[in-house]
């Protein structure tokens, strides 16, 4: 794997949105971004959001460091002063075809890569982007078919408000603009979730699970639960084949309901991590 330091930054300031373009990626295979901070002081806290964009369409959006951060922290990556990692593969992955399944292969995506951060009250701050790249899927040689290269991850992003305490409510998640979708993970930054449940068809995949019930069972499978976050994780263990399917075999949507139960009224920022293709968001 290589390690590009991408085009710099046009301007770089606090309370400002930093914005850059690159070619670079085009021809590669890109496993992850890496965000170089510096400055007299420029936390993580301070970035106020992150957007991907590929071929005008938002890969990652409104992602805020904070909450970056809770992810890697969540998934056992170690946390690295002054660096936000945003992998699209997963280095956490059971196998190699695991490991790159959501790398986004820029030589079937020919298009530049657009990267903005919108920084807070940082002072005197300085921003590096770095990307991981590889070769192209299908000549890594671990078996990859065609439609497989094209599988991208992206995070979609819902926001959920309940106006009061809710008991098994229904809300729908986005997942992209076309079916064919699969979820490996759905985070919930909340302040008043209690449980969640998930339903496919008829079939119940996760009833009334509580926060501290899920905190329990995923800590077996060594992730570490963040305050204030709440995974909804279909591939805790590692294995990207576990990602909920949303079609049948036969090209049916499934039925897919995600209900909430809450203590109070809340702000829900929910992130579909799923696996697509860049015509699919």
């Amino acid at each position: 794997m290589d390690l590009l330091k991408l085009n710099a930054f046009p301007s770089v300031a606090a309370n400002a949105t930093s914005s850059m373009t690159t070619d670079q990626v085009r021809g590669y295979s890109v496993h992850g971004i890496v965000l170089e901070r510096g400055g007299t002081t420029f936390p993580h806290t301070d970035i106020d959001s992150v957007r991907v964009r590929l071929n005008g369409k938002d890969i990652v959006n409104l992602l805020t460091g904070a909450q970056l951060h809770a992810m890697t922290d969540y998934e056992g990556q170690p946390n690295v002063t002054n660096y936000d990692f945003l992998f699209f593969g997963d280095p956490s992955a059971r196998t190699i075809r695991g490991q790159h399944l959501g790398d986004i292969d820029c030589s079937i995506y020919d298009y530049p890569m657009t990267i903005e951060v919108d920084i807070g009250a940082a002072t005197a701050p300085t921003l590096n982007a770095y990307a991981l790249v590889g070769v192209p899927k299908l000549q890594m040689g671990i078996g990859y078919s065609k439609v497989e290269a094209a599988i991208i991850r992206a995070l979609p992003r819902t926001v959920i408000q309940p106006a009061a305490a809710v008991t098994r409510n229904a809300y729908g998640i986005s997942i992209g603009s076309s079916p064919g979708a699969r979820i490996r993970r759905v985070w919930f930054f909340n302040s008043n979730l209690t449980s969640v449940d998930l339903q496919k068809q008829s079939l119940i995949k996760w009833q009334d699970v509580s926060a501290a019930l899920n905190s329990a069972v995923e800590q077996q499978f060594v992730r570490t639960p963040q305050s204030g976050l709440y995974v909804l994780d279909r591939v805790m263990d590692g294995n990207q084949g576990e990602s909920e399917t949303t079609v049948s075999p036969s090209g049916q949507q499934w039925n897919i309901q995600v209900a909430l139960t809450t203590s109070a009224a809340d702000t829900i920022t929910a992130w579909a991590d799923i696996f697509t293709t860049l015509g699919g968001l």
